[in-house]
């Protein structure tokens, strides 16, 4: 091996182990690794490394380098996270078939790559192919030899399809034959079992040469699946253009993500507990919204954030919404840009997305982050092409550079549909609200007055990425454009060039301020470069969060509250807040938010802004949440919830919760509260906080009502009751799926002993609890 080619890597700061010689790890600079042993019998030897090492491809784990320790070599490679498919498969997880066909396809397009390049790789196995978060695989061992036993492409797919579908390795008999797929998947589509055989090779009559035939095949079998919401409306290579993206790895764990969000509408009279629950399944989509709303975006409303559920509150419904809505396109295109190229088209949709919001702000727009939004939204096509179809998206970039044709049709010459039409359709895929659909057409060349909230986002995002476009331009082309937009704008929007540039001045800042946040990194892109050169400004901010208020609350409750309520105020004081300042160091997420806040960290800060909030005026079932919320992240629990008393049911009733799936054990969860001696009952009772570490414990089993065991909670649990005046009000119960779980610290459990007295200050204060 070339010395003068490999990255050493230093050092790691962490190794664990993922089997069948497989490590994982941290590099210096945060940067998520895999390795794997470099012995000299596995390498291929005669191999030019600068082709191994720049050596990219969506569907392929990058060389880095090489690492030594104790005498060992490694291939360092990237690895975005997740686990091996041969640990999904080991948990018993079977893929429906076409995603497994959708699996295999994007694996042969890697293959296709690695034989173009003429490299080697170890071999098409599941203990070499990683599947992160979103479900897209990546071979791993390019620079290794495969096995002895190893003998083609194609079998290995074809092998590997047949273990997908069917949860079997295709074993021969002692007839020397294979059973039929279908014989453990009878519903198996008979063409898909087909290809399958064919490609291990039962079937004589039919063959697949190599694996670039092998691509072709599963093309044409994918190009007969139906699709859900096409529209016979839309001209059929827009239709063609949609099958292909939807066909993608990535865009239905997309899809879902911001289809779950534009769902929950203003008609909804749970979208509160609904939005939270959706942002706190995601840690990072949490940290990200939270960090925004602590950040000078929003300094005017004052006061410390800690919860999901207080931003919701304090900044609107719409408005998280639309950040969550934002982050999370961001955070799926910007945590996969492979090339220069994406990585300035979100920066260009980031800056222009806040241009938008700062022109509604100058004008007065009742909801800014709408407006965020809409300009994000107006450039959707573009980042989707740039993402999807990247290499087609630069044949029309050049295109137009060299021929000077409109963008748009150059697009529906190559991909089948113009960026407007794209995005369009995308975006109505994604059910996203009217007006934000409206907003993505382009204006004509001189603006009508806006009648509608359509027509000003309309306006604000075609303005937005007017601007963007001239303040991003080489002079004397900059001044130009930048004039141009005034005139065409300035009358409708009642904005003077003066307005325009105070815009423009303020976006940079917002723009570069809050970039690492949308993952994007301030120190690295031409975009955000153009930015700083233009305005002179500095790569980072250098502020955090503001420090919480102190308040007192009132009342003889919050007396005995106080002291507790300042020890956590001292103790959120005293550790590193969510908002500590960092420099831009990567677009890797892990890098990018650093280590997870503490738990008692989390309680702590939860406390004080829980406290903040019951000195004001304040909806009861909004402080709730928050308490659960701060319980949910603070000490980890997989669930939480909050029962509630019901008269006529005499019986405490599952009201509110956090935690996957507990939109399902919320209406199991019923305490009848006649007597009985089983652990909820004498935990009421008595009004005794209890932690019970085993339900199946010899010593705790016949404790276990048999109606906590069909709700399916958890095995261990911890029980805070609500008892006002000797009166049961409610219950908050935390659990963990699986036995011995749990561990809470005694800080910790003082802290939600804090929080469960924030809850009787709240009842008493708001609606003092009757009882039978």
């Amino acid at each position: 091996m070339a010395e003068n080619f490999i990255i050493t890597i230093q050092s790691l700061d962490a190794v664990v182990e993922h089997g069948d010689s497989m490590w994982s790890g941290t590099g210096p600079l945060g940067e998520s690794l895999m390795l794997l042993p470099a012995d000299v019998t596995a390498l291929a030897l005669d191999a030019d490394w600068t082709e191994y090492l720049e050596a990219t491809h969506p569907a392929i784990a990058c060389l880095q380098g090489t690492y030594e320790a104790d005498g060992h070599h490694w291939l360092v490679y990237q690895w975005e996270g997740g686990e091996l498919l041969s640990t999904r498969l080991a948990k018993g997880y079977l893929f429906e078939p076409n995603a497994a066909v959708l699996l295999s396809q994007r694996l042969v397009e890697g293959l296709v790559y690695i034989g173009r390049q003429d490299i080697r790789h170890a071999g098409v196995r599941p203990e070499r192919i990683g599947i992160d978060s979103n479900g897209a695989a990546r071979l791993i061992g390019i620079g290794l030899v495969p096995p002895v036993h190893f003998e083609d492409d194609v079998l290995a797919v074809g092998e590997l399809l047949y273990l997908l579908v069917t949860g079997k390795h295709p074993i021969r008999n002692e007839r020397g034959e294979i059973e039929l797929p279908s014989s453990h998947l009878p519903e198996l589509d008979p063409e898909l079992e087909k290809l399958i055989l064919t490609a291990i090779g039962e079937l004589h009559d039919s063959k697949i040469d190599d694996i670039e035939a092998l691509h072709q095949a599963l093309e044409e079998y994918l190009s007969g699946i139906p699709e859900d919401g096409e529209s016979e409306d839309d001209p059929a290579s827009l239709r063609a253009l949609m099958r292909r993206v939807r066909k993608s790895n990535d865009f239905p764990a997309l899809s879902r993500a911001i289809n779950a969000i534009g769902r929950i509408t203003d008609a909804d009279s749970e979208r509160l507990q609904t939005l939270s629950a959706i942002i706190l399944r995601d840690f990072s989509l949490t940290n990200k919204v939270l960090r925004l709303a602590n950040s000078a975006s929003f300094g005017h409303f004052g006061g410390e954030i800690s919860t999901i559920s207080r931003a919701v509150i304090i900044l609107g419904f719409n408005t998280i919404k639309s950040l969550a809505l934002t982050l999370v396109l961001f955070e799926q295109l910007s945590n996969r840009a492979h090339a220069v190229e994406l990585r300035d088209m979100v920066a260009r949709a980031f800056f222009t997305s806040v241009l938008a919001r700062r022109l509604a702000e100058k004008c007065s727009y009742r909801d800014m982050e709408e407006a965020r939004i809409s300009g994000m939204m107006h450039l959707l096509g573009k980042l989707l092409s740039c993402f999807y179809f990247h290499d087609e998206s630069m044949r029309i970039v050049n295109r137009c550079q060299e021929t000077h044709e409109d963008e748009n049709e150059v697009a529906r010459s190559i991909l089948g549909a113009s960026f407007e039409e794209f995005g369009v359709r995308v975006a109505k895929d994604w059910h996203l609200p009217d007006k934000l659909i409206a907003s993505m057409p382009a204006l004509d060349p001189k603006p009508r007055k806006p009648a509608s909230d359509s027509d000003w986002l309309r306006l604000f995002a075609n303005a937005g990425a007017d601007l963007m476009t001239a303040m991003l331009s080489d002079e004397p082309a900059r001044q130009r454009l930048f004039q141009e937009t005034r005139v065409r704008y300035a009358d409708v929007m009642g904005l003077s060039e003066r307005d325009l540039r105070a815009v423009v001045r303020d976006a940079a800042q917002d723009c570069l301020r809050d970039a690492q946040i949308f993952g994007l990194d301030a120190s690295q892109g031409e975009v955000l470069a153009r930015i700083r050169a233009l305005f002179g400004m500095p790569v980072s901010p250098t502020g955090g969060v503001r420090a919480p208020t102190p308040a007192e609350p009132p009342s003889s409750l919050a007396a005995k509250l106080a002291q507790a309520s300042s020890q956590a105020k001292a103790v959120a004081q005293s550790l590193k807040p969510v908002e500590a300042a960092k420099p831009a160091t990567s677009m890797d997420d892990e890098a990018e938010e650093g280590p997870p806040p503490e738990p008692i960290e989390i309680l702590a800060t939860g406390v004080q802004d829980i406290t903040d909030t019951l000195v004001g005026d304040f909806n009861l079932n909004d402080l709730l949440r928050m308490i659960l919320e701060t319980m949910y992240r603070g000490l980890g629990f997989d669930h939480v919830l909050l029962a509630a008393r019901d008269i006529r049911r005499n019986a405490l009733v599952g009201r509110l919760g956090f935690g996957e799936g507990v939109e399902r054990i919320l209406p199991r969860f019923v305490l009848p509260l006649t007597e009985s001696a089983d652990v909820f009952r004498v935990a009421l009772s008595k009004n005794a906080d209890m932690l019970i570490d085993d339900i199946n414990a010899a010593s705790i089993r016949d404790r276990i009502p048999p109606w906590f065991r069909e709700c399916g909670a958890g095995e261990t649990f911890l029980l805070l009751p609500v008892v006002v005046d000797k009166k049961i009000a409610g219950l908050f119960y935390g659990g963990m799926r699986h036995a011995g779980q749990m561990k809470v610290g005694q800080k910790e459990l003082s802290l939600a002993k804090t929080l469960r007295n924030q809850a009787l200050l709240a009842i008493r204060q708001k609606q003092p609890t009757s009882s039978q």
